[in-house]
């Protein structure tokens, strides 16, 4: 009987290094943790515990903003990007270097490399959800591959985290719904643009952010008949598949309702965006 792998180490204590604030909210976590970013790769999340108690009860879920490494580009650790909306975000955005915190990770299927070394890749993320693109970025810049990053928000003020993008082989294209920075409008608009300038070159869309993006971005990749996969952004209780409280409807034929439900965590976070239903 052949001997079996060693199971992943998946609790890991880290150490904040650094923490860096963007302003309006946003902040990024530097943390400190070899292991974990060995085996972390783009669109996986960790699950984050807040502090030591009951409050908050749950862990909170957050993707790999950028791998870090050391000056022989050996793997340290892993930064977060996160927006202050609720008490758990409010209590990481007060940690200092030297902090510890106990992550649950990696966790979840992340983004898989185009078969085709001639497609395009093309990113599209709306506000925090540009988190998991620099780690993409980083991630598949080596390997010569194409890379187009389409960043959307609100204003330019949700989009200062971005300056974490220089120095990367891609092409990034901003736009704005009040039009302070990049073109004015949803990032649809540069979406669109983009697609119809392919003229028929192979492409693979990345997608993350808010539903109703992800939805439009699906809808036009396959006006376009291409690929297209998304990084869900569910609310999950425990990041492994027990709690049932981030499952997404996926389309199944073999069901009389004509969809199953499928657990973002361990399905996902990315999934084919052509089997969602928005």
């Amino acid at each position: 009987m052949p001997a079996l792998e060693p199971r992943p180490e998946l609790l890991h204590d880290v150490t904040v290094t650094r923490r860096q604030d963007f302003g309006h909210g946003y902040f990024e976590l530097y943390l400190e943790c070899p292991a974990l970013a060995r085996a972390m790769q783009a669109g996986q999340f960790v699950n984050v515990r807040v502090r030591d108690g009951f409050s908050p009860l749950l862990r909170r879920p957050f993707s790999s903003f950028d791998l870090l490494a050391d000056a022989r580009g050996r793997a340290t650790g892993i930064s977060l990007l996160i927006h202050t909306v609720g008490t758990g975000t409010q209590l990481l955005s007060r940690l200092e270097a030297g902090a510890r915190l106990n992550v649950n990770g990696p966790l979840g299927h992340g983004f898989e490399l185009p078969a085709d070394p001639e497609a395009r890749i093309i990113m599209v993320g709306g506000g925090i959800g540009l988190a998991p693109f620099l780690h993409l970025a980083r991630q598949w810049a080596p390997l010569k591959r194409e890379l187009v990053l389409l960043a959307g928000a609100r204003s330019q003020r949700d989009l200062a985290f971005m300056k974490r993008f220089g120095g990367l082989p891609l092409s990034t294209l901003v736009a704005t719904e009040d039009g302070t920075a990049g073109v004015k409008g949803r990032v649809t608009v540069l979406l669109e643009a983009e697609l119809a300038a392919l003229k028929g070159k192979p492409a693979v869309i990345y997608t993350c952010g808010p539903n109703a993006m992800m939805a439009a971005v699906s809808q036009m990749a396959a006006r376009f008949s291409l690929p297209c996969f998304a990084s869900l952004e569910s609310a999950m209780g425990c990041g492994f598949g027990v709690c049932n409280g981030c499952v997404a409807r996926v389309k199944d034929a073999s069901r009389p309702e004509g969809f199953r439900y499928a657990k973002t965590c361990v399905e996902g976070t990315v999934l084919d965006a052509s089997t969602l239903l928005w």
